[in-house]
């Protein structure tokens, strides 16, 4: 990873920018809506796209997050907030110094930065074709993200690949049902390019927790229009005259929650039914706070 860090730095280098003043407010989520069934439902499936039968990925280190391409002030408010995210959602925080494994790269030019990583580190990813490499450098959309993905064993030991082959051999105490598997996917590292320009006029704290999202789960905003939640994730792509939420939503946080307190060791179809208890819970219980 510290490799990754260091060709990040430099590709990512450009002139610095500077981002709308902070709200003086230190909340981690601004109010939320009351939430149907079928908004919850719709709202975690949308960032959940794999399907039934398949396993839904996610951190089980513990998670270390960097920013990189602002000023190093910039850089270090993003990471931190980035911490307090992940300690709201409950999700584990490594210590001080601890080796990068969630990448914010904010960059003049997204698509250079890309290319200038699967040139120069092409092992972050070798996990995609080439045509799914060119898809993410050829997007309009303003950032791209990616995981590296690993498997554990259900009692959370690292799957080892067999001797010459590109699949994993897992042994388990547990036996594997209908509903669950032996085996349960990790993120070994996260990685989220942002265009700088898209990020222009956003606070910095809109922007870590924007990246947040994107590093935390492997989630694809676009697949979220339209079905009418206050969240985060719109916040690159608003227009004008559309309001972004200033922090993420307690739609959001509730994600996360509900992301990283379930277990992924479950198929999906029956994983998505505990996600949508946790987040209907969170959404509701926000509902019922007094407003900031």
């Amino acid at each position: 990873m510290n490799m990754l860090l260091s060709a990040a730095l430099a590709l990512a280098a450009g002139p610095f920018t500077m981002f709308a003043p902070q709200p003086n407010d230190d909340a981690i989520v601004i109010q939320g809506t009351r939430p149907s069934d079928h908004q919850v439902r719709d709202f975690v499936r949308a960032l959940t796209a794999v399907p039934s039968y398949g396993q839904i990925s996610r951190f089980h280190a513990a998670v270390c997050p960097v920013a990189m391409g602002l000023p190093q002030l910039q850089n270090d408010r993003i990471a931190e907030r980035m911490r307090q995210v992940a300690t709201a959602a409950k999700i584990k925080v490594a210590p001080a110094k601890c080796t990068p494994n969630a990448f914010v790269i904010v960059a003049p030019d997204k698509a250079a930065a890309i290319r200038d990583l699967e040139r120069r580190f092409p092992a972050y990813l070798s996990q995609m074709s080439a045509r799914q490499v060119r898809d993410l450098t050829d997007s309009p959309e303003p950032a791209a993200a990616w995981q590296v993905k690993g498997l554990l064993t259900s009692d959370g030991l690292e799957a080892a690949k067999s001797p010459g082959h590109d699949y994993y051999t897992v042994k388990s105490a547990d036996n594997p049902s209908h509903i669950k598997a032996n085996s349960k996917p990790t993120f070994t590292a996260s990685v989220v390019v942002i265009d700088v320009k898209a990020a222009a006029g956003l606070t910095l704290t809109q922007l870590a927790d924007y990246a947040a999202l994107r590093t935390f789960a492997d989630v694809a905003p676009a697949r979220i229009t339209g079905l009418g939640v206050p969240t985060i994730l719109g916040a690159l792509t608003s227009p004008p005259d559309k309001a972004v939420p200033v922090t993420l939503t307690y739609w959001d946080l509730g994600f996360l929650k509900s992301l990283y307190s379930t277990d992924n060791s479950y198929l999906a179809s029956y994983q998505r039914g505990d996600m949508e208890q946790v987040l209907s819970k969170t959404v509701e219980t926000s509902d019922q706070e007094p407003k900031k």
